[in-house]
């Protein structure tokens, strides 16, 4: 199956995998409590994310202590714009039932009194639920993925060289996985996580930072989550990996709307970015496996030959060479009597030669640590290097 088929194939699982959380009574159980929760405006968003970019869940001191938590001694409130209406009275020509001006014996405007609203605003402080303490809030799916991923080291490397902004680790108190600072450019990961959740999260945050960091105003934070996570789970899995129990009830905490239209509509540049990140990764790993065993080349490309094999082909060249004094025609006869054919070993995406046919091309992961294997067992003084890749 060619990339792109496989990968709308996978995207079109996730608006499943999100219609089938949404079905499900647990989801509605925490429907109910999340509206209990206030919707802040765009501005607002921003205000937070700059002021706690690690921010999930948001609402104000009294708020939470009607939801049986408490905000923790010391915690600095992050600070919001609220509306503040308020009423100024005004004096104004009375009017009749017409709606025009009643005149007095005098030939004077009648006066009168009106109320009327204005809508001022005022700061106000909201909490973090990182920043709280109480009755634990309901949730769907799983804290955490569980999982090794093979040649971690070697693909963290590859992240970090195809991210756009530094990534960093550190410990991330509000319990988020990870963030992308939007002002300082950074990504920041929790760290000391298993390795499918830190891979998963780096893709995460690395696809805010591709997509995000210059984002237009009315792109909303439901359409970027669904963007990031969505492109994150599409990674994995065509490499192997399953994160099915942490991402579609992330997606699906971020679908706000009922036929799933936002998540439907960002599809195409979860396939599209998805796509970017996978070729490049591909590229890198090869690259680097390939800087490992020069003596894989690319199709078409002779195998690179050590010195002393350079100089004997050279000696044999020259033995072999039709003479000047041999042939009339000696400049048209500059030719070894024998032909020399290189060796060649195709990495991952066609054939190897002379040993192989080809066939099904196999998973990535897969035919690095086959074709490492293959050369492990061959070529002699290999067998006691470090299999573990490069070092973060």
């Amino acid at each position: 199956m060619e990339r792109e088929d496989r990968l709308k194939q996978l995207t079109d699982q996730l608006t499943d995998g999100v219609k089938a959380v949404r079905d499900s009574g647990e989801y509605k159980k925490l429907l109910a409590v999340m509206a209990k929760f206030p919707h802040y405006s765009m501005n607002n968003c921003m205000l937070i994310a700059m002021q706690r970019p690690d921010a999930t869940l948001c609402q104000g001191f009294d708020g939470w202590k009607k939801m049986g938590r408490y905000v923790k001694k010391g915690e600095k409130g992050i600070k919001i714009i609220a509306p503040a209406p308020y009423t100024v009275q005004k004096e104004v020509d009375k009017l009749d039932s017409n709606g025009k001006p009643v005149i007095d014996s005098d030939g004077e405007h009648v006066k009168e009194t009106k109320e009327y609203q204005v809508m001022g605003f005022k700061a106000e402080t909201t909490f973090d639920v990182s920043q709280t303490d109480g009755k634990e809030l309901p949730k769907i799916g799983v804290d955490e993925l569980k999982g090794e991923v093979d040649k971690y080291e070697l693909m963290m490397g590859v992240l970090k060289d195809l991210s756009p902004v530094p990534i960093g680790f550190e410990d991330i108190k509000s319990g988020a996985k990870g963030y992308y600072h939007t002002s300082e450019k950074r990504i920041a990961i929790q760290k000391d996580m298993s390795e499918l959740q830190t891979v998963k999260t780096c893709l995460h945050e690395i696809t805010h930072a591709m997509l995000h960091a210059d984002a237009p105003k009315e792109i909303s934070k439901s359409r970027k989550e669904l963007e990031a996570e969505g492109t994150a789970c599409i990674v994995l899995k065509y490499m192997g990996y399953d994160t099915d129990a942490y991402s579609f009830p992330y997606l699906t905490g971020y679908t706000t709307d009922a036929d799933m239209k936002e998540l439907k509509d960002s599809l195409n540049i979860i396939r599209r970015t998805s796509s970017k990140i996978i070729t490049k990764i591909e590229d890198e790993l090869s690259n680097i496996y390939m800087e490992r065993h020069p003596e894989l080349v690319p199709d078409n490309e002779p195998a690179r030959k050590s010195s002393e094999e350079t100089e004997k082909e050279s000696s044999s060249k020259q033995d072999n060479m039709v003479k000047p004094e041999d042939k009339d025609d000696w400049p048209l006869a500059d030719e070894p009597k024998e032909k020399v054919i290189a060796e060649r070993r195709i990495l991952g995406t066609v054939r190897i030669l002379p040993d192989g046919a080809g066939g099904k091309k196999p998973s990535l992961l897969d035919s690095l640590k086959v074709e490492k294997e293959k050369i492990k067992n061959k070529l002699a003084g290999n067998a006691g290097k470090d299999e573990k890749g490069v070092a973060i």
